[in-house]
């Protein structure tokens, strides 16, 4: 029996008894239950612990008393509501039958009386619930339960209950109340509070789906299925079910209407309709004189070859080239990123799109392991490799003419290449890579993450330049705007691309704040900015170039934008066209020495830098959801995270020495930079140990617990990422361990506080090392042809690292003997990792303290990439205004 089954039956002994687990939601956990006091079967819903974290218990079970009293044939009521061991739930009866999901799952359609009757009772439930002033906010079939072809409606009210103890939070954050396929327009733009109208509009999509098969919209993402819903109006159901009765199909198309002043007021009106009574007759020859007009091609029926060209010349419609503005309907749709048997990457910026929206550029993974560049024509269904492009290139970026792209391998070097592959070359040695633009006179800025030195100009003839001297070394170039005098740059700071947006001025260095929110990334198309946040939330905000100023509000397209490392997977072409990879939630595996995995938690999340506690019962990791990005613990014995921070932008935690608190990485309210934070798990305190400039990682405590080893950027002028140590229990100030010209990264200290790991790029790779804490003695190089994210074994014996960030990437143990000198007795390769994540300046992996088995993230690579097309359209649609 799981720990949370134990600790339920433990608060709720003498009234409830857990019997075992019914399934999982969205918000809650479904226990079957025997209800001691009244001798029946009952169903218990226990909300996440996340959510009622954020939620509160109070409100919560204040709110949800006003659904306690809902009567109605077809509403499934509510027995009991409490909070117990600090879960908040709810008792309603355990029905046996199944939901309409579930049903649907199975038998994909309806017979025709039979789904208009389920419909009807459910709009009978719902005008009972709105009479007495409750709106659900969350019809879909998964909440119509269906005991024998009755139909009940499950958790009337609990959607409200939440967004009201929420505070209006959970639609702030994006937690929704509601699920996108039933959603209503009014739902999924938060622009105002559903009323009994938006109820309407999900039992529609819930009755269109029981004759079609699927929702009205339908999409890979949630952001794709919102943007129909607001742009789109659905196809008719007789186009899919010719034998609807027409006044059925126009009290569908009525309730589906976008604005709810043109659906029916209430349910029992739309009920009616269904029936055919009311004013869905006099509608009904209109219908009919409208489905003998439609063409024969949009009706179901087996594609053909004629079918797939005439697809494929609409597509070439859609994408060709020319100026998107004179579209009149805008698009958000998914391509498809096909691969060599591998798969599609989305980090280390791999896309690029040409500057009349035609061609993608992107990386895949070749059946040999290595990486090999794609070019995507839009109206084609396949994508093919460029031949003769060096293995491993990223950071596309195409020339303004369209004509030619470089990028860089992993090793640092940079190429040019023509647009189609050929007459590849590369460029002078020594350039910074890791974001480059092109400017319209056909040279190419490259950004200079080295603090002190500024960004690097290669002119069309190959000459190098540094413009600003040592300037701007904190700056990231993301755009040359049109014009080529001013370029669009993200003032970095801790070392992360990251920071407030800027204008500089290309010929005098003058350098203008623009956005003071930090970004990820932003680019110009069409009059607009698109930004970027650094949770990968994108917004667009019309955007006076010529004057340089911002104008009016900006508009939220989606907010699942991957960034990686604080750099941004989105692309700009100039005719309005928009791509970028959205985010792929990530898997925490348990990998044992011999490769097999098993999952840490049935949730997939943005995981980053799993660590083990000291008796290897729990994880700490941090990820992001609705709150902001946070430490959660995870109990390996049930694999439930539970919060544990709530200081904003908490992330790379570590345990303390005894196992009682949790240190992370996290920025104060008031300074720039981050502070090192420490808390115990379960409590809603937490207390700050520094706060100093330049610290990029949480540290790795001595095992007395008197000081913290860990890294930070600028400790001097002119240098990179050091290695530093922060003594008096970490309170004191910054000490330099190892600071060089070199970059010094990813420190790793021995079990008993004497050997330091890292990672040094002292011999033109990146390569690990290992030396003395004390500085007393010889250094000795591990690696040997690249690696990067040292780890110590718990009893000092091996050293852990990865040989690189490649697809072929490596897990490789080297022996270590520290007596009578430092040196490596031998290495081995335990298994790939070339789907695990990496990070900086630290490990994205820890090791168990028997070490037998590894913690680690699994990237879960892009398959397919977002394109918006017609953007300044988009936008007005959306509640934006014109760029004019």
């Amino acid at each position: 029996m799981s720990k949370i089954v134990s600790r339920l039956n433990a608060a709720l002994e003498g009234r409830y008894r857990i019997d075992r687990e019914l399934g999982v939601g969205g918000m809650a956990t479904v226990f079957l239950a025997d209800d001691v006091r009244h001798n029946r079967k009952v169903a218990i819903k226990v909300l996440k612990p996340e959510l009622a974290a954020m939620v509160g218990g109070e409100r919560f079970l204040a709110e949800i008393e006003t659904t306690a009293n809902l009567h109605h044939p077809h509403i499934l009521p509510l027995f009991d509501s409490g909070e117990a061991d600090g879960f908040l739930f709810f008792v309603m009866p355990y029905v046996e039958g199944e939901t309409l999901r579930h049903r649907l799952d199975r038998e994909k359609q309806l017979p025709v009386d039979e789904a208009v009757t389920i419909a009807v009772k459910v709009a009978g439930a719902l005008q009972a619930a709105h009479d007495r002033g409750v709106i659900h906010r969350d019809i879909k079939p998964a909440n119509i339960l269906l005991q024998n072809g009755e139909p009940l409606v499950a958790d009337f009210g609990i959607a409200l209950a939440m967004e009201q103890a929420s505070g209006g939070r959970m639609t702030e954050t994006g937690l929704s109340v509601g699920t996108p396929f039933y959603m209503s327009p009014e739902q999924a733009t938060a622009d105002r509070d559903p009323d009994a109208r938006s109820d309407l509009y999900s039992l529609a999509c819930v009755l269109y789906e029981m004759l079609v098969g699927d929702p009205p919209h339908t999409g890979s993402t949630a952001q794709a299925v919102v943007a129909k819903i607001l742009t789109r109006d659905p196809e008719p159901v007789t186009e899919s079910r010719r034998t609807v009765p027409d006044h059925v199909e126009v009290a569908l198309d009525r309730a589906l209407q976008r604005l709810p002043a043109d659906r029916f007021s209430r349910a029992a009106e739309f009920a009616a309709a269904l029936e055919g009574r009311g004013s869905a007759a006099g509608r009904a020859a209109a219908s009919s004189r409208r489905r003998a007009t439609s063409p024969v091609w949009s009706r179901t029926g087996p594609w053909t070859a004629a079918t797939a060209a005439a697809i494929s010349i609409a597509l070439w419609g859609w994408f060709r080239p020319g100026p998107a503005l004179e579209m009149g309907v805008p698009t958000h749709l998914a391509v498809p990123l096909p691969t060599l048997g591998g798969a599609a990457t989305g980090q280390d910026l791999q896309l690029a799109i040409t500057p009349d929206g035609t061609t993608l550029l992107y990386t895949a993974i070749a059946p040999d392991g290595e990486n090999r560049t794609m070019r995507r024509f839009m109206h084609e269904l396949e994508s093919a490799v460029l031949p003769g492009v060096v293995p491993f290139l990223a950071g596309y970026a195409i020339s303004a003419d369209g004509g030619s792209f470089v990028g860089y391998t992993p090793d640092n070097r940079a190429f040019r290449y023509s647009i189609d592959g050929s007459g590849g070359r590369t460029l002078p040695a020594g350039l910074p890579t890791g974001w480059q633009t092109w400017d319209e006179d056909g040279s190419v800025w490259f950004s200079n993450d080295i603090p002190g030195q500024g960004p690097v100009r290669v002119t069309s003839s190959g000459e190098v330049t540094k413009p600003f001297e040592d300037e701007f070394g904190d700056l990231t170039f993301q755009q040359v705007l049109p014009g080529g005098r001013w370029a669009l740059v993200i003032r970095q700071h801790q070392g992360i691309s990251t920071g407030p947006v800027l204008l500089l001025d290309l010929e005098d260095g003058r350098a203008e704040p623009l956005l003071e929110r930090d970004m990820a990334g932003v680019q110009y198309t069409a009059g607009y900015l698109l930004l970027v946040s650094p949770d990968g939330v994108l917004e667009a905000v019309a955007f006076d170039a010529d004057a340089r100023r911002i104008i009016g509000e900006p508009v939220r397209l989606a907010q699942d934008i991957m960034v990686e490392a604080g750099t941004t997977q989105l692309v700009t072409a100039a005719n309005g066209t928009v791509a970028y990879i959205p985010e792929q939630p990530r898997s925490l595996a348990l990998v044992s020495r011999d490769g097999s995995r098993r999952s840490a938690t049935t949730e997939d999340r943005n995981f980053h830098a799993p660590a083990f506690s000291p008796d290897g019962t729990r994880l700490a990791v941090d990820f992001s959801s609705a709150e902001g990005r946070n430490v959660w613990v995870i109990d390996l014995e049930d694999g439930v995270p539970i919060r544990a921070t709530f200081d904003r932008n908490g992330h790379d935690p570590r345990w303390t020495p005894d196992g009682e608190f949790v240190t992370y990485l996290a920025e104060p309210d008031s300074v720039q930079g981050f502070g090192i934070y420490r808390t115990r798990p379960g409590s809603l305190n937490s207390e700050q140990l520094t706060n100093q400039p330049g610290l990029s990682f949480a540290g790795m405590w001595l095992p007395d617990g008197s000081g913290i080893v860990t890294s930070a950027t600028e400790t001097q002028p002119g240098l990179r990422e050091d290695i530093v140590f922060l003594p008096d229990r970490g309170t004191g100030p910054m000490e330099p361990i190892l600071a060089t010209r070199y970059m010094e990264s990813w420190p790793a200290l021995s079990p008993d506080g004497e050997w330091l790991a890292y990672v040094s790029d002292r011999s033109g790779r990146l390569e690990v090392y290992a030396a003395p804490l004390d500085g007393e003695g010889d250094l000795i190089q591990v690696s040997l042809a690249g690696g990067i994210e040292p780890l110590w074994s718990r009893d000092g014996t091996e050293l852990f690292y990865r040989t690189g960030a490649s697809a072929g990437s490596e897990m490789m143990t080297a022996r270590i003997r520290t007596e009578p000198r430092l040196e490596v007795i031998s290495r081995e390769t335990l298994f790939s990792v070339a789907d695990m994540a990496t990070a900086t300046p630290h490990v994205n992996y820890d090791v168990s303290p028997d070490g037998q088995t590894f913690a680690m993230v699994l990237f879960n690579p892009a398959s397919r990439v977002m394109v918006i097309q017609n953007l300044p359209e988009l936008v007005r649609r959306l509640g934006g205004g014109g760029s004019d």
